[in-house]
C-alpha cells in the first residue's frame, strides 16, 4: 500500500501542473464588476446595441476600473476577459487625452460621447422642477440627454434614410454652469461671444448654452432644449453640410425641430426665434387642437407667407403652423422629407420644390394639409385621432 501515493503523485505529474485559472471568485474571467458606479448603473456605461453611450468622463474617473466598469480580480493574474477589458481601458484613456475643451479651458471637463453626439454637462446637479426639492446629478443628466439626442437621431434616420456616412461630424452640445465658461468656450470654438444659447450649423455643428436662470436651469428645460437643437444640428450636417434655415427653408427647419421635441416630450417649449423680449409660448406647447381650430376658422392662405421666412423670424404661432405642416409631410408623403431637404440644401425655392416633390401646386398642397389636419387632429385635447383609434383596438 505504500506505493499508492507515489503512483498518484506520478499520475498528477504526468498530466501537467494544476490549472492556474480555476478562480471561483471571478469564474475564470479575470475581472469582477466594479461596485463604485452607483449614480448611474454600470450597464449605462458599457456600449451595446441598446446603449448608445460610448465614453463617459465620470465613469473614467474611477481609479478601480478606469471607466470600464470591470476591476481586476485580486485572486488571479488574468482570465478570459482580461485582454478585452484592458483594451477598453486604453480606448477610454485615449478618448480622455484627445479632449480639446480640456486643453483650452485648462481643466477637466465632465463629458460623454455617444454614437452621434459629444455632450458636456458642466454642472454638479440640476433641480428636477421649479420647486427645487429633488435634484439630478450632472452625470445622470448627461446620460439622459445622450439617450434623448440619440432617440432624435434614430427618428431622423427613419424619416431621411440616413446612414453613418451621411454625417460629416459629431454634434457637439454643451451645457455650462456659468456664463463665463459658456462665453470662453464660445470664443474658442464658435468664434463669438453671446449671453444666450448659440449654435453653429453645417460641417462642424456646435451648440453651447449655460444654466441661465428661468430659461435653462432645470432638468426638463435642459433636456427639451438639447433634443430640439439636436435635430437642427443633425440635419444641417447630413448629406451636404448646409443649414437651410436662412436660405429658403426656415419653414422646414422650424417645423422639424419642433416635431422631434414634441414627439419625445409631448409638447414644445422651445421656439426658433432670433429676438424675444420674453419667453415664447403658444397654447402651452400642445398644438393639435389649436392648429385645427385656426385652420378651420381662418381661410386666408398660410403657406405663401411662411415659405420666405427665415427660421428665426417665425412667431410663436408660426412655429406651430410649421410643425403641423411638417407633421403632415411625414404622414402623408413618407420619403418626401429627404428629397425636400436635399433640394433646399441646393437653395432651390420652396415654391419650386414642393410641387416637384409632392405633385401638387402650392394651393392644392395647402388644401391637402388642411384636410389632413381636420382628419387627424382633435378639436379638444392633444391626442392624435389615429393614436386614439390604435388604443381602442
Amino acid at each position: 500500500m505504500r506505493g499508492l501515493p507515489l503512483l498518484l503523485l506520478c499520475w498528477f505529474s504526468a498530466s501537467g501542473p494544476l490549472p492556474q485559472d480555476n478562480c471561483l471568485k471571478c469564474r475564470h474571467q479575470g475581472v469582477l464588476p466594479c461596485e463604485n458606479h452607483t449614480d448611474v448603473p454600470a450597464s449605462e456605461e458599457e456600449p451595446s446595441a441598446e446603449n448608445p453611450i460610448l465614453f463617459c468622463s465620470w465613469a473614467a474617473s474611477c481609479e478601480a476600473c478606469g471607466g470600464s466598469t470591470w476591476m481586476d480580480c485580486p485572486k488571479c493574474p488574468s482570465g478570459e476577459r482580461t485582454k478585452e477589458i484592458e483594451e477598453r481601458r486604453q480606448a477610454i484613456r485615449a478618448w480622455l487625452e484627445s479632449g480639446q475643451l480640456e486643453r483650452k479651458l485648462e481643466r477637466a471637463v465632465p463629458r460623454l460621447e455617444t454614437k452621434r453626439f459629444a455632450i458636456v454637462v458642466d454642472v454638479a446637479e440640476l433641480p428636477l422642477d421649479e420647486k427645487k426639492k429633488k435634484w439630478m446629478s450632472g452625470h445622470a443628466l448627461a446620460h439622459q440627454m445622450g439617450r434623448d439626442c440619440e432617440h432624435v437621431a434614430a427618428r431622423i434616420a427613419e424619416h431621411y434614410a440616413i446612414a453613418e456616412m451621411d454625417y460629416r461630424a459629431k454634434m457637439r452640445m454643451w451645457l455650462w454652469g456659468t456664463l463665463e465658461t459658456h462665453q470662453k468656450a464660445q470664443e474658442f470654438f464658435q468664434g463669438t461671444i453671446s449671453a444666450g444659447d448659440f449654435r453653429v450649423y453645417g460641417r462642424d455643428p456646435c451648440f453651447s448654452v449655460w444654466t441661465e436662470p428661468k430659461n435653462f436651469d432645470t432638468v426638463p428645460k435642459a433636456r427639451t432644449l438639447f433634443a430640439h437643437n439636436a435635430s437642427h444640428l443633425l440635419l444641417s450636417n447630413a448629406f451636404q453640410p448646409e443649414w437651410v434655415g436662412d436660405t429658403g427653408g426656415g419653414w422646414f427647419d422650424a417645423g422639424l425641430a419642433a416635431w422631434y421635441e414634441y414627439e419625445l416630450f409631448g409638447r414644445v417649449t422651445n421656439y426658433c426665434a432670433e429676438e424675444a423680449s420674453s419667453p415664447l409660448d403658444y397654447e402651452g406647447g400642445r398644438w393639435r387642437a389649436p392648429v385645427r381650430r385656426r385652420l378651420e376658422r381662418e381661410k386666408e392662405r398660410f403657406l405663401p407667407a411662411l415659405l420666405p421666412k427665415r427660421t428665426g423670424q417665425m412667431s410663436a404661432d408660426e412655429n406651430a403652423l410649421c410643425w403641423s405642416f411638417y407633421d403632415y409631410l411625414l404622414a402623408a408623403h413618407p420619403g418626401a422629407a429627404r428629397k425636400l431637404l436635399l433640394d433646399l440644401k441646393q437653395r432651390k425655392p420652396a415654391r419650386e420644390v414642393l410641387p416637384q416633390e409632392l405633385g401638387m401646386d402650392l394651393f392644392a398642397t395647402e388644401d391637402a394639409w388642411r384636410a389632413w389636419v381636420v382628419e387627424n387632429y382633435p378639436l379638444q385635447g392633444d391626442a392624435a385621432k389615429t393614436a386614439t383609434k390604435d388604443k381602442k383596438k
